[in-house]
This record gives C-alpha cells, structure tokens and sequence, in this order.
C-alpha cells in the first residue's frame, strides 16, 4: 500500500465515531507526521476533491496541527511554494468544511512567517474585491482567524485593511453572510487593539459595524453572531482609547436592544446585560452624564423586573439550589442544569446593582428614585413589585442618599410590606433587609415599626416572603440595641423557633436559625433565659448528616456563636464543649459550606471563652496554617477546542506533553482561606500568652496570603496581623505597652521580640498600602493605625517615611488603587467632580490622625504636605460624607496637635470650621462643630475674634429635628460641646445670657456620650464661678444633672460620681 493511500485510510479512521479506532489511527499517525515528506502527502490528500469532504476536512486540521512544525526546515522558495499553493486551493474550494480547515493552514502559516508575506497580501486584496461574495467572505473569514498575527506584526498595513472593512461596511447592498464576516474581523482586531494606539484608526468604523451588525442578527435573532460582537463590546468597555468614549451611548445602545429582545437566547441577552454593567463601571461618569441614554436603561431594567414572573427578591435565592427548589414549590421540579441560568430578573437587578455601585450618585439616585417612587403608586401590583424590588437592589450602592431619604422612603416600604400582593410583600421584605444592612445605624430609628411589621410578616403564606422576614430580622437586628428588642423578644424567639421546627423549607429553616442568631446578639444578656431552649434546637441541626443540610448545620453552628457572643462566657459555658465538638466534626467533611462556617464559629468562641479555648490550639492553629497555607488554583488540561477531538496529534506530543494546561481557581477554598484566616486571627487576639508557640508558624502563611493574587486573601491577612502582637504583650508586657506620646528619643518601651515582630507587621502592612485593591488598602491602613496606636512612637518609626509616603499618596488620589480606575479613560475626561465617596479614603484620613496621636508635635513638619489633599475633600462639589470625612480628619488633627496648629488657623482651619458649620449636611455641621470646639480650647486667644461668627452658626444647630435622625441628635450634641469648651476658654467673650438658654435645650446629650464631661465640667464650672446667669437658671441645671445621673443614663460612672456632688451642693 502507498503512503497515500495509508494516509487516507487513516485519516478515513479519524472520522468515524469510535473512540478505540480514532485512538488506534492516532498512534499510527504520529510517526508517519514527523517526517516532513508526510506534510507533502497530506497535502496531496487535501486537495484531491475526489476524496470524501470528512477525509479532506481532517487532513486539513492535522495539517495546521503539524505543518508549522516543519514548515522552518523548508528553505525560502519551499515556504513560499507552500503558501501560495495553500492560498491557490483556498481561493477555489466549494466545500465549507475544508475551506474551514485550509483557512485555519493559511493562518497558521501566516502566524509564522509574522510578517505580510505577498501571497497574502495579494489574496486578501484579490478576494476583498473579488465579485463573487463567497470570495468576499473568506477575506474576512481569513482575517479574523489571522487576528493575533495581524494584531502583532501587521501594523503597518492598518490603511490598506481599513479600506477592505470600509468598502463592504458601507455597502448597503452587500450580502449578508460577507457582512457579518467583516464585522466579525473588525470586531475581533478592534478588541485584540483596545488597549493599543491602533485602536484609534478602527475608532470610527464601531458606528457602522453596530449598524451593520443590527441590521444583519437583531431582528433574524441571530445568536452566536450577535454573542460574537457583544464580546467584542464587552472588550472595549475597558479600553482607555479617547476616540471610543464618544461611541459610548450607541454601544450601550445596541446592547439595550439586544437585552430586550425576547427571541434572542438568554446567553446573549445576559451578554448583553453584561457589556452596560460593565460600561457602567469603565465609564460611569460620562454614562451617568448622558441622562437620556440612563434613563432608557433604567426604564428597559425596571420595566424587565415587572414584566418577568421570576422572583424579583434580589439575589437572596438566587445562589441556593434548595431555596429556588421552595420557590418553585418542590425541590424535584428544579433542573439542576438552570439553577445557574440568567433570568430576566436577575440580569436586570443585577446590571441594576452595578450601575447604582459605579455610577456617581448624583445621577443614579434620583433618576432610580423617580422610577421607584413612580411604580409604588401604580395599582398595577407588578408595577409595585418593581418599585420597591429595585428600591433593593440600589441600596448598597446607594447607601448615602438613601440614608438621607429615609424618612421619605419608610413609609412606602412599609405600605409595599403589607401589600395584599404577595410579589410585593416577598420583595418589600428583600428591600427592607437591604436597607436594614446598608443604612445603619440610621434605620435603627425605625425599629418600633419594622419589627411588629416584619413579626406578621412571619406567619405569611407565601414561602418566600417568610424567608425574606427572617432575613430583614438577621440584617437589622445585628446592630440593634437590647431596649429596642425588648418590646418583642419573647414572642420573636418563639415564632422563630417554632417556624424551625414546624417548616419543612429549608429556606425558611435557615433563615430562621439566621435570624434566631441576630436576635440574640441585639438582646445581648436579655437572651439568656432561651439559651437552653435554642441551643438544644441547635444540637439537633449540628448533628444533620445529609450533605444537602449542611447548610442548615453550619447555620446552627452559626447560631451557637452568635449565642456566646451576646450571654457571655459564664452563660454559655455548657454549651462550649458541644460547640466545639460539633465544629471540629465539620472540618472532617469535605464540605466548604461546612467548614467555613466552623471557622466563624471558632472566631467568636475564641473571642468569648479567651484563655479556655487556648487547649484547642495545639491541633486548630497548625490545621488552619494549612488550609491557609493551600493553593486555591489547580492546573487543569485545557477544555477542548473546536478541533481537539483530535488533540492526540498536537505538536506538542513531540515534546511528550499532554496538550495545553489552564489554572482552575477554587473559589469555595478562597472563601475558606478567608474564614481560616478570620479565626487565626481571633484566636491570637483572645487566648493571651497562649498563643505565643504558633506566632511563627503563622506570621509565615500571613506573609504569604499577603501576597497572594486574589484580594479577598490580601484584605483578611491584613486585618488579622495586627493581632499576632497580642499575645506577645500579654506575655512580655502584662497586657498593656506603655508608651509616650511624641517621644521618639526615649527608651523603647517595647521588649526586643515585641518590637521585631512588631515592626514586621507594619512592614507588611505599609507594602499593603500600596495594594491595588481598595478594600485590601482600606485594611492595611486600620491596621497600621490599631498597631502604632496600641503600641506608640517607637513602632512607627522604621516605616514612618513609606507610611507617610503612602498615606499621601491615598489623600493625593495617586496611589495604584486610585490610578488604576484612570486606566477606563473616564478621570481625564471629567476630573473628580463627580466622584463618589470612597470608603477606603476614611480609613487613610483615620490613620492621619492616628499619626498625629502617637507623634504628637512631630508631625507638624508634615502638615504642609497633607492639609492641600484634605482640604480638596471638603469643596462643595464632594459628596457629603467626603465633606465629613476631611473635616473630621482636621478635628484630629487640631486635637492631637493642639497648638501646633496655630499657624494654620486662618488659612486652613478657620474657614474648614465656619464653611463645615454652615453645609446643608448633618453630618459635616457635627465634625465643623467638634473641630471648631477643639480649637477654640487649644489656640484661645488666637480664634477670639472669630467667636461670633462661630457662635452664629453653632446656634442655628440646636434648632435641627433631633427626631429625623441619630446624626442630627449627635450633630446638636457637639454642637452643645463646641459652646462649652468656647465658654471654658474665654468666658468673658460668650454672651452667656444669649447662649446659655439655647445651650441648656441641648441638655442631657443623646447621642454622644464622649462629651458629657465636657458639657457638665462647663455647667458646673459656671455655677462654681456663680456666674448671674447660671444662678438664675439653678433649678433648670439641677433638672438636667439629676436626669444626667439616673441609673438609665448612659453617662460614664466618673462623670456621674461628679455629677452627683455638684447636686447635692446645689440643694
């Protein structure tokens, strides 16, 4: 037998459908391969027409497989030989399967040679201009297999490509498959140059192609086409390229078509969801600019949610297979293959979720709160269900406006919660959970009416609305003071506990035993009479062997930590050893769920029982070093391509390999790691010298997630090293590190084992810093705040330059957390106007201030250098809590300083001060109130000629409704502070007949307990002066002293023993 025809009955072989006999013709394929005379042969066999489609079409996938193995021992004339000849029969080939695989040869080939050979160039402008429109499209069926190699080596041929897509771009009259052959090349060349200066010539043809591309698969729903280009739009979402910012509305456009055409797939309408979330979050601010183009957004979401029969209580249920199975009633109608379908809901509320998180608020907010408000008065209870479903699903990301809203948006909430429409009251309950997570503590006010109403909703009917009530119940009862649950708490923990015992939806279950969790820790103590009766429910859920429970176990064992953190040691001690038991059970599970939830657990019970859970470190810490020491990615082979069904025949069997390999990321470990972290973290914290052995063993794996690549890791590790110094100052320290503020000279206070472990913490922890992660950054700065301040000057003085550095670096907006947003091209268009508060930046204005407690005088030769950057902060255009946060900051800095500051009085703080006391902000009215009370105290005689104009806007203060919110009460509060450390100061330049009456009003404090002393020290200091104003109002200042030391006052126990003698001189 021939080579040839040897050749063709194995190739023959290939194409049948029997795994042994392609794996038997394999084998005998590659020796026959390796000799390049065979690549002549296979060729031969490719362009015989005569030979079966299937046998041709394969030879030609092993061709490009192979040939370019060979290909550089042929000399210059055979290269070419082989190039035209492959190109000649490509030109001429009727069957699309070879021509499939002979373009996929010519590709190939052409990624060897790198450069524009001119066989090529000569075909492409052959067959771009050629009459036939099957030549037309393999121009550009070649072109986008060639994307990579023209990407690279073709730059210089920009022109004569840009002319091809033009031509047939803008040709109305041009066959439809060669149009979507050229919107596919553009499309894949324009996302391989999105961050590229070649992106600029392909700019201006992104109109054309979403005309085209339009024109061509909207209206045919032509699925794959149209997932093609919206990856490509996706792509580009991200690239920094100015000329593609002012085709920005047009993308979104096209997109918003797309994702409302219901006879396209859900695949390609979740694409093209994805490509507006993401242009949202590249370019928020020119999107939140373009109010027409965001509004039809908003209106195609809103209008998605209330149209769609999907559930619309946000995310709730969307990550749990057995909540969706009780939505939809029983748990064996669920098809396991859509659990992690998109919806029309789902994709809708959450493009929703990231256009209220990346848009700036002062776009998003109003424009979200017209469309809510809009469908919360429509009969339409679907029209109901979307207003206060996306009133949900905007909380988190529109946390600050919110807040301000609340006394306009409650009473809706509460009507959408006892609605007679269950869709409605299901997503009121979701919504009412958002707010009751992301605007605290400010919704606490409302906690007489959400909880009677919240209580009914548990014995709804509908399923889904009980889950969702014992969610609001976990979200808001976390923060809850004792007083406010009072009122409720026997007759809550009951229905819970009965809800568990009597439901049979494990979403229900879980919620509840969530729920039952947050009630304890609101009641605290008050708790203790159920923790009997709770904690033998738990017992029974802690012991669930079926895998599909476990979540519902890891939730009891939840419960039991939350249970210990509210009644204390004492209480919960015959409950401790189970606990543990049970925890230490799951960690032998193979369930992730499972041991998270264990890690939890150990977190709080270290925290609770300190010294008595030290005899479970031996075998915990070296366990959790372990899991934290694990590599959350695996290198897995490749999933096959298009062609890998004969993956056997890559080259890279040659080398003995086995085909490509990617990394699979475990994202369940990562959360894992996370818990482990939190707990090895509580456990140096709480078990004192105890923990002394394992420091080293974990400040190495610390070391080492600190510089893992997912930031999840980086964020925990650095909030937990702080803690890995605890337990050497219990051990070498007595519990306490002495030290002195501003003394960098002195003696260390700190033993040499301390301050080495001490100093690499913070060494870690300003590398941090400059992480690109904000939340990682965010971290990093409250622990080299919590560090330098638990263990003074000494501590920061070997990172004190890069810490400076750094924390410049974050108030200047230079750091790379900050730069790397510039990298979307939206900062250089628009500056910082809209900017939204960032989170992080609080933290880095803390440690300032943290600097200024522990250097004292120092760190005046620095404030040259920071005020500027704070100072931007506080422009009217900066959202208010920006305005907060950077008057807040100089208020530290004023006091930490004290007089140090004078020289900065009337530049800088002055008019921060009367600019902060005059803002339409509560929030900003408090820090002015408390910064200009601090600097009256400390500089005195320098601010005397400013007391009017301060006294002026702190008294329109004590007029704010101290029943609108917690921050007015505390804004009156330091207001109240502010007067008396002016009157402490300089009596004589107070017009006390015209203050004190005022002034009195404000008396006892709400909110701000901090100051107490303050106030009374004033109070008492006047009448001890006898000064006639205070003497005539003798019975008002007893009235308010007696209230002040009532056993039900929060007044400290010092302050009190004062302000009981002063009473009784009073009598």
């Amino acid at each position: 037998m021939s080579d040839g025809a040897t050749l063709i009955q194995l190739l023959t072989a290939l194409t049948q459908p029997d795994t042994n006999t392609i794996r038997q013709a394999e084998a005998a394929l590659k020796p026959v391969l390796k000799n390049p005379a065979s690549m002549i042969t296979l060729w031969q066999v490719i362009a015989d027409t005569s030979q079966p489609i299937a046998v041709r079409h394969v030879g030609a996938i092993i061709l490009r497989k192979r040939l370019t193995a060979h290909y550089s021992n042929f000399d210059a004339q055979t290269k070419l030989e082989w190039q035209k000849n492959v190109l000649n029969v490509l030109a001429s080939e009727q069957q699309r399967p070879v021509r499939s695989g002979l373009i996929g040869v010519a590709a190939s080939l052409a990624q060897v040679e790198q450069s524009a050979t001119q066989p090529y160039l000569e075909f492409l402008t052959a067959a771009a201009n050629e009459a036939n429109h099957q030549a037309r499209e393999l121009c550009f069926l070649l072109l986008s297999e060639m994307t990579d190699t023209i990407g690279l080596h073709w730059k210089e041929h920009i022109p004569s490509l840009m002319s091809f897509f033009t031509h047939v771009l803008n040709n109305p009259q041009e066959n439809t498959v060669v149009h979507k052959a050229a919107v596919q090349a553009i499309g894949q060349l324009m996302a391989f140059w999105a961050d590229e200066p070649e992106i600029e010539s392909l700019a201006p043809l992104l109109p054309i192609l979403l005309q085209v591309a339009g024109n061509s698969s909207v209206g045919q729903a032509d699925d794959d086409f149209l997932s093609t280009v919206l990856d490509v739009l996706y792509e580009l979402a991200y690239s920094p390229a100015p000329s593609l910012s002012q085709y920005m509305p047009i993308t979104v456009e096209f997109a918003l078509t797309c994702l409302v055409t219901q006879q396209l797939e859900m695949r390609v309408r979740d694409s093209a969801a994805l490509v507006i979330a993401t242009t949202a979050e590249a370019k928020s601010k020119a999107f939140g600019r373009h109010e027409a183009l965001l509004g039809a957004v908003l209106d195609a979401l809103f209008t998605l949610v209330q149209n769609s029969n999907d559930s619309a209580a946000g995310a709730l249920f969307e990550s749990n297979p057995a909540w969706k199975a009780d939505l939809g009633g029983d748990a064996g109608d669920v098809d396991d293959g859509d659990m992690d379908s998109p919806t029309e809901t789902s994709m809708a509320q959450g493009t929703l979720d990231m256009i209220a998180c990346e848009v700036p608020k002062k776009f998003v907010w109003p424009a979200c709160m017209k469309r809510c408000m809009e469908r919360l008065e429509s009969s339409d209870p679907n029209a109901r269900k979307a207003g206060i479903a996306c009133l949900g699903v905007i909380a988190e990301g529109c946390t600050e406006p919110l807040t301000m809203a609340l006394h306009d948006v409650m009473p809706r909430v509460f009507a959408a919660a006892q609605d007679p429409a269950p869709q409605v009251r299901e997503c009121a309950c979701f919504c009412l959970g958002q707010i009751s997570e992301h605007c605290q503590p400010d919704i606490l006010q409302y906690s007489s009416q959400i909880l009677p109403i919240v209580f009914n909703l548990l014995d709804d009917n509908n399923v889904a609305v009980q889950a969702t009530s014992c969610y609001v119940l976990e979200m808001f009862c976390e923060r809850l003071e004792p007083e406010a649950v009072r009122p409720v708490l026997d007759s809550l923990v009951r229905k819970l506990a009965q809800m568990l015992e009597v439901s049979t939806k494990r979403s229900v279950q879980e919620m509840a035993v969530a729920a039952l969790a947050a009630t304890a820790v609101a009641a605290e103590e008050e708790f203790s009479p159920y923790v009997e009766g709770v904690a033998n429910l738990m017992t029974r859920l802690m012991q669930l062997q079926d895998p599909n429970l476990f979540s519902l176990r890891g939730r009891a064992l939840e419960c039991m930590g939350h249970m210990a953190i509210a009644v204390g040691r004492d209480t919960f001690r015959p409950y401790f050893p189970q606990t543990m038991q049970s925890a230490m059970e799951g960690l032998a599970t193979d369930s992730t769920d499972l041991q998270e939830f264990a890690y939890a657990v150990f977190a709080n019970l270290a925290k609770v029982m300190k010294e008595e859970f030290a005899p479970a470190l031996p075998d915990l810490v070296p366990h959790l070093v372990k899991i934290i020491d694990m590599d959350e990615g695996e290198i897995e082979q490749a999933p096959n391509s298009k062609d890998d069904n004969l993956a056997g025949l890559d080259d890279s069997d040659d080398e003995d390999e086995d085909g490509q390999y990617v990394l699979h990321v475990r994202t369940a470990l990562l959360e894992v790691k996370k818990g482990a972290i939190t707990a090895l973290g509580e456990m140096a914290a709480h078990t004192g010298n105890s923990f002394c052995p394992h420091l080293e063993s974990c400040m190495v794996v610390l070391q080492k997630a600190a510089g893992n690549w997912h930031p999840l890791i980086k964020a925990e590790a650095a909030d937990a090293f702080p803690s890995m110094i605890i337990p050497l100052i219990a051990a070498h320290h007595n519990g306490e590190i002495k030290w002195t503020k501003a003394d960098l000279g002195g003696a260390n206070p700190m033993s040499q084992v301390t301050a080495t472990l001490v100093q690499a913490v913070l060494t870690e922890e300003v590398a941090l810093m400059k992480d690109e992660d904000k939340t990682t950054v965010g971290k990093a700065c409250e622990a080299v705040q919590g560090v330098i301040e638990l263990c003074g000057p000494h501590a920061l003085s070997p990172v004190l330059n890069d810490a400076l550095q750094n924390s410049h670096a974050i108030i200047s907006k230079s750091a790379p957390c900050q730069t790397a947003d510039e990298l979307y091209g939206d900062i250089g268009e628009f500056g910082d106007e809209d900017d939204d508060h960032d989170s992080f930046t609080q933290a880095a204005c803390d440690l300032i201030g943290g600097f200024c407690r522990v250097m004292g005088h120092h760190f005046k030769q620095y404030l040259h250098q920071f005020l500027p950057p704070i100072l931007e902060f506080t422009k009217p255009s900066r959202p208010a809590s920006d305005r907060s946060m950077a008057v807040g900051c100089l208020s530290e800095i004023a006091q930490e300083l004290e007089g140090a500051i004078a020289e900065q009085w009337q530049p800088v703080f002055m008019p921060a001060v009367l600019n902060g006391l005059a803002d339409e902000d509560v929030n900003v009215k408090r820090n002015a109130a408390f910064c200009a009370g601090i600097c009256c105290e400390h500089l005195k005689a320098q601010v005397l000629g400013d007391y009017p104009k301060m006294l002026q806007l702190l008294g329109q203060n004590f007029s704010l409704d101290t029943s609108a919110s917690e921050s007015a009460c505390a804004c009156v509060d330091n207001s109240a502070a502010a007067v008396a450390r002016m009157i402490m100061a300089s009596p004589e330049n107070v017009p006390i007949d015209q203050v004190l009456p005022v002034f009195l009003t404000a008396l006892p404090l709400k909110v701000d307990m901090t100051e107490n002393q303050t106030v009374y020290q004033c109070l008492i200091g006047l009448l001890q002066m006898n000064h006639p104003e205070a003497v005539s109002r003798k019975e008002d200042i007893k009235r308010i002293l007696t209230e002040a030391t009532h056993e039900s006052s929060k007044v400290d126990a010092d302050t009190k023993g004062m302000l009981v003698q002063a009473v009784q001189s009073l009598h």
